[in-house]
């Protein structure tokens, strides 16, 4: 057994990363660490009984070379016999409306389609390959960008079904490894690019640190990382006992804080708290920056009623005399009265809808794991196609369930946020719901050897992640 394998089955056990019998995804790029980790993980399968499979992302940014990697990941995958979701986003088309930076958006991008595989294969968890040398450059970078205890602590080894196995090692350790086991793996060109700033971070300031402060300059952000880690756990746990005493109301639409027993606590503290409310409502605590955490401060400390601040899209958080509030303002009930043939827009143009009557010689030979597309039973629709939106009270019967479900349960199975629910367009007709459109259709509609008329029903976006 390797040095660096026990180091990794002794990390996963001591965080209890993997369990027996999980559903693992491994994320793998082709370079040096996510083939590493691909490989130890390999060796859990036996004796964890583990399922795995690969998911690969083409950011659709290096041309030729972004194909190749692509490709020898899927062969990677081929020739160990593990299943490989494969996918490409287009950075470049994403970024052309959108003032953010090319690693932004590729990261943006790579978790959606993270995201999208773990719902659609409902694994346990993806194991992703940052290793300690990230985890160095991110706690510098985050330095650097005036970052505050949580940005500090670095990257997490365990956020809800994202884990890094890996973070523990050190990229010469990784690299001595793949040369002992003889593993094949890609070099990127643009990791030496200093025009990307992870890079300049790499291979310009470590080693300045290096030469001209501290030559174990990793060893000690790891250790900052760890304090600050410790101060961050210390910080929620003292703004959760804050909430509590602050709440007043908690809907899933609006939360009611009492401003007094808020402006009780420390400013740090009542930091904290503003990033629980934003919790409570699945939204990222990234939508409170420095500037937006003083400028709401500032409104409660003078009791401002009457003012708010916009968090995003429809959610904002107001200050009514003595109360401090978070509140959406929902998103109006819609409906779309449809005919097959037509295409129609919905959500102002976010997403485009059609359905086509097709024979049965049109089917695909087996139909596609995509939920973007679906084929029903045209003959059991009753009455007019209806798109709209999700009612309090809907019901829907799962494919292959003897039973009823109600949407929200479903929703609540697939952690989607509340938020997000009534953007979620459903074909309906006077039977009920046909399609949760994007995710699954109702079982009284599927085709069987029975079916006659077929009805194909397709949702068109930028991006199916």
């Amino acid at each position: 057994m390797s040095g660096l394998f026990q180091k990794f089955s002794n990390f996963v056990e001591t965080h209890q990363l993997i369990q027996k019998n999980d559903y693992i995804l491994v994320a793998v790029s082709g370079g040096v660490d996510s083939v590493v980790l691909l490989h130890l993980v390999q060796q859990l399968i036996e004796p964890l009984d583990l399922q795995i499979q690969m998911v690969h992302i083409n950011h659709c940014l290096r041309g030729e070379q972004a194909d190749r990697d692509q490709l020898f990941v899927e062969q990677l995958a081929e020739e160990h016999h593990i299943p490989i979701i494969s996918r490409k986003v287009n950075v470049p088309k994403y970024l052309a409306n959108k003032r953010s930076s090319e690693e932004q958006g590729a990261r943006f991008l790579r978790y959606r389609v993270f995201e999208w595989a773990l719902n659609k294969t409902g694994a346990d968890c993806i194991a992703l390959g940052h290793q300690a040398d990230d985890q160095v450059e991110t706690v510098i970078d985050h330095f650097v960008r005036g970052s505050g205890v949580k940005g500090l602590c670095g990257m997490p080894i365990h956020r809800d079904k994202f884990i890094r196995p890996l973070l523990f090692a050190t990229r010469k350790e990784i690299e001595t490894y793949a040369k002992s086991n003889s593993l094949h793996y890609l070099i990127d060109a643009t990791n030496v690019m200093v025009k990307y700033r992870r890079n300049r971070i790499r291979h310009e300031l470590i080693p300045y640190l290096q030469q001209q402060f501290n030559p174990a300059i990793g060893d000690a952000v790891i250790r900052s990382a760890k304090i600050m880690n410790e101060v961050e756990l210390y910080l929620t746990e003292q703004a959760r006992l804050a909430f509590a005493e602050c709440l007043i109301n908690l809907k899933k639409n609006k939360i009611i804080l009492d401003i007094n027993s808020f402006l009780n606590y420390f400013i740090v503290i009542q930091k904290y708290v503003l990033y629980l409310l934003l919790e409570q409502v699945q939204l990222s605590r990234s939508l409170l920056t420095a500037q937006k955490l003083d400028q709401i401060l500032k409104l409660v400390q003078r009791r401002d009623s009457g003012k708010k601040v916009i968090l995003i899209d429809n959610w904002q958080l107001q200050v009514n005399h003595d109360h401090l509030i978070v509140v959406k303002e929902i998103i109006a009930d819609f409906q779309i009265s449809v005919e097959p043939g037509k295409n129609y827009s919905l959500l102002n143009g976010d997403l485009k809808f059609s359905a086509e009557l097709i024979n049965k010689s049109q089917l695909p030979g087996r139909f596609p794991e995509d939920k973007q597309i679906e084929y029903i039973d045209y003959h059991k629709v009753e009455g007019q196609l209806i798109v709209r939106n999700y009612r309090a009270g809907d019901r829907f019967r799962p494919l292959n369930f003897k039973g009823n479900k109600k949407l929200s349960d479903f929703f609540i199975d697939l952690k989607i946020p509340l938020h997000q629910r009534k953007e979620i367009p459903l074909l309906v007709c006077d039977a009920g719901i046909i399609w949760i459109m994007g995710y699954q259709i109702d079982d009284r509609f599927k085709i069987t050897s029975n079916t006659e008329q077929i009805l194909k029903l397709q949702l068109l976006r930028e991006d199916p992640a």
